[in-house]
């Protein structure tokens, strides 16, 4: 049935080229959408904690509900659609997405919110990994698709970036609410895109591991919970202590599992081969750092600028204009280039080197000093997070053995969610527990995690990673 209403929307008189573009701005939609929704809320926190009389855990968990969920469910969900068909797993995610977001946006409770936001995770999940299977059979010549991979992966960029600054025009205009009741009309236009213009990929048989996945959920979600009930706790009550110790233990197993399993012979979420490889280490590493730094930085800031500096959410929006900008311009101009021509190695380290020092710039700006101050450091951050992006996925890529070059990529977009659930998870609850000296400290962890970062890349990867496209 999709295929006959694919043919009906998909004139012949349509030159291949036009019908590619159309399909890739269809699938650079969809992706920009479920990136976008990682960050879009943050700046609507204050608000919906006051709508709802919510606390401070309650609002983080508005914003890792969805990252939680997506971060845990990204590796069956690429199994996923290789049973069903890229294209019909990411159909399906987006209208999951799009429901939930109907769902977000008629909430009528803090708690029905963080449902439908742990919804939109599901649809996420579905959907995050098709693209680029999607992108690989359509372009058949390698360079047409390296270019369109370029794009598809910089319009991603650009709509986590932009995500402070709409949250803020729309919380300031229609409300918090307008934040969801947008993902509509997206996700039709997007779906139209996908049926009209881009074919189905070919089944194959895969299996799932329902014993790892429930083990990735469980362990994930019980560090998360430890984190956020630390704000209503404390650190060093028996709840949050069970929860984090229980969820290292559980994640411990996860690895273990995994290990026996492939072992016996059995497909496993995360083949042992794929970790067995120091330079695919890094770029995990890499881009686990890459999302906790990020996403922490911008709950905490968020936090900051409305309940400490009293912005308004359209002001806290264009507040982060300076990483918005920035970051934009250097990853479309110099962030790949750069990467490509001095290695994966140099890229992280020399991206997570210059993170820890806007950092630390931030965490400065903290103290009531003047606006330009956190400008100037978010600018330095959103130059490092362009040379490490670009960096972590040449790192894992390359390196990835060819049968398992799908699980890479999977492998390597859930460490990067799971780094922004924590970073969000850990730095929301240092900035919302203690807000009047939280944000220097929130700010000095991430600046150990970056440095931490920079000397494991530097054991991890050799001086110069050759320069390989992740589509070629």
């Amino acid at each position: 049935m999709v295929d006959v209403v694919r043919t009906r929307h998909a004139p012949a008189r349509w030159p291949t080229r036009r019908r590619q573009a159309a399909g890739l701005a269809g699938m650079c939609l969809g992706t920009a959408l479920i990136v976008m929704e990682a960050n879009v809320v943050n700046v609507a926190v204050p608000t919906i904690r006051a709508d709802f009389g919510a606390g401070a855990a309650t609002a983080l968990w508005a914003v890792d509900a969805y990252t939680l969920v997506f971060a845990a469910l990204l590796l069956t969900a690429g199994r996923l659609g290789d049973r069903i068909g890229a294209r019909r797993a990411y159909l399906v995610g987006l209208a999951v997405f799009a429901a939930a977001s109907l769902a977000g946006g008629l909430a009528p409770s803090a708690g029905v919110l963080i449902m439908a936001r742990a919804a939109q995770g599901v649809g996420a999940a579905l959907l995050a990994p098709a693209p680029l299977t999607l992108i690989t059979r359509a372009y058949r010549d390698p360079a047409a698709r390296a270019r369109a991979v370029a794009v598809w992966v910089s319009v991603g960029g650009v709509g986590f970036t932009v995500g402070p600054l709409l949250s803020g025009v729309l919380v300031g205009t229609v409300g918090w609410r307008g934040i969801f009741f947008l993902n509509l009309p997206l996700a039709v236009l997007t779906a139209w895109l996908l049926l009209a213009h881009v074919p189905e990929s070919p089944r194959r048989r895969a299996a799932l591991d329902p014993r790892g996945q429930l083990l990735a959920v469980a362990g994930l979600g019980a560090l998360v919970w430890g984190l956020v009930d630390s704000t209503l706790d404390g650190w060093v009550s028996w709840q949050v202590l069970s929860a984090l110790i229980g969820g290292v233990a559980v994640l411990a197993g996860f690895l273990v599992t995994q290990r026996r399993g492939a072992r016996a012979g059995r497909q496993v979420l995360l083949p042992p081969s794929i970790l067995a490889s120091r330079p695919v280490l890094a770029g995990l590493l890499a881009g686990a750092a890459y999302n906790f730094v990020l996403y922490g930085m911008l709950i905490v800031y968020t936090f900051d600028f409305q309940q400490r500096r009293h912005l308004t959410p359209l002001a806290t929006g264009a507040a982060f204009l300076p990483l918005t900008v920035v970051a934009t311009l250097v990853s479309a101009l110099y962030g790949g280039r750069f990467v490509h021509g001095f290695g994966a190695r140099m890229g992280i380290r020399g991206g997570m080197a210059t993170c820890a020092l806007g950092l630390a710039v931030l965490g400065f700006g903290a103290t009531a000093v003047p606006y330009p101050v956190v400008a100037v450091g978010q600018a330095v951050l959103a130059v490092g997070l362009s040379l490490v992006a670009p960096a972590q996925t040449l790192a894992v890529m390359s390196a990835t053995p060819e049968e398992h070059r799908n699980m890479g990529s999977s492998a390597l977009n859930s460490a990067r969610q799971s780094g922004g659930v924590v970073g969000v998870a850990l730095l929301g609850a240092i900035a919302g527990g203690h807000l009047g000296s939280g944000t220097p400290v929130a700010m000095a962890v991430a600046v150990a995690v970056c440095l931490l970062t920079v000397v494991g890349a530097g054991r991890l990867l050799p001086p110069v990673t050759p320069a390989r496209s992740p589509a070629a």
